[in-house]
């Protein structure tokens, strides 16, 4: 039977918040015990989060770690988890969950009914409930063509018949792929620290010709809590304008520059409202420094190298219009969604590379 490594990451307190929970409910779970084994990375570690991570999970493996993101995290897991034996396939979840019982069985069931299949993604439901009715956090993630990113079906009341499906990108919370699968893309991409990360690694795993899929039976429940802070806002357009770069080839980026440049211009009041301006100044002088485009550039290579399928392909299933009920306001509804959604439904039909 398949070796599973369950990688999760530990935070300042994220351990002392979510640990307890998530680890008592993967004691319940119906997969054969001896053939999994929970990996727990403790970014920013110190003798304080190590003796409580103990105490909270004992059975868990401690990574300790000097802290870089989501990528360097997962891949700081999968390492030790190969150095274990566990490494057939690496389960990447957040520590703020609480497991189904069948969560990786189903995973798995799905993963193994098509070689072409990538990356495996659970259903993640907000935890908790409301009046007795779980909402859905993520049926797969969707993706714009202008970069931007977000759970798809998020606040919708959860879909119990929602059937195994190709989606668009996987969500970081609850994701499942093969070491063969990993080790060809090169692993995560720690250099995008976070944010964008999770998009990265399906992207590359769509680019290299495999599908990313749903699997609903397969169930996570996820206390996720949404809030942006300045930080976050740097990271999130610094990591969307690198997508963009690294990803496209060159005509579908020109195809799309005006929309691009339309959105940015469409920006400006609701950042400068949100007092925002400074982060996205700071993350376009990201791309003004010749060592970032050296990077950024060496990181397109290596990705346009896994490249199997064309651009039209590639970008299918990008979207117009963004529907994350969290930022939902009635200029994106009214305004830019219809606006670039028409853009993005005649020019998709351009791209031929």
């Amino acid at each position: 039977m398949e070796k599973i490594a369950i990688i999760m990451i530990n935070y300042k307190d994220y351990a002392k918040r979510f640990l307890k929970e998530s680890a008592e409910s993967l004691s319940k779970i119906n997969y054969p015990n001896e053939n999994w084994r929970l990996y727990v990375v403790d970014n920013e570690s110190s003798p304080e989060t190590v003796a409580s991570i103990k105490e909270l999970a004992p059975e868990a493996v401690i990574v300790p770690s000097g802290g870089n993101g989501w990528g360097h995290g997962n891949n700081v897991g999968v390492k030790k988890a190969m150095e274990d034996g566990f490494d057939d396939y690496f389960f990447f979840v957040n520590m703020d969950t609480i497991f189904d019982p069948k969560f990786i069985n189903e995973a798995l069931s799905v993963y193994k009914s098509d070689d072409k299949i990538g990356i495996v993604q659970s259903k993640l439901l907000l935890h908790p409930p409301q009046n007795g009715q779980y909402y859905l956090n993520s049926g797969g993630n969707a993706l714009t063509f202008l970069g931007f990113g977000y759970c798809a079906g998020d606040g919708k009341v959860d879909d119990i018949s929602m059937e195994t499906t190709d989606i668009i990108s996987a969500a970081g919370a609850g994701l499942l792929i093969s070491k063969e699968k990993f080790m060809e893309i090169g692993q995560c991409d720690e250099t995008y620290f976070m944010y964008h990360d999770d998009i990265e690694l399906s992207q590359k795993i769509k680019l290299a010709g495999y599908r990313l899929v749903l699997a609903p039976k397969s169930v996570i429940y996820h206390k996720h809590e949404f809030g942006r802070s300045i930080r976050q806002v740097y990271f999130m357009e610094r990591n969307r304008l690198r997508f963009l770069l690294e990803f496209l080839r060159w005509p579908t980026l020109i195809i799309i520059f005006p929309a691009f440049v339309l959105m940015e211009i469409g920006m400006l009041p609701f950042e400068i409202m949100n007092k925002w301006f400074g982060a996205k100044l700071k993350a376009y002088g990201y791309f003004f420094s010749l060592k970032n485009l050296k990077l950024i550039f060496q990181k397109r290579r290596a990705i346009q190298r896994l490249r199997k399928i064309k651009d039209r392909e590639f970008t299918k299933k990008f979207v117009g219009k963004i529907e994350y009920q969290q930022i939902e306001n009635p200029l994106l509804k009214y305004v830019a969604n219809p606006l670039f959604n028409l853009y993005w439904k005649i020019t998709k039909y351009l791209i031929f590379w």
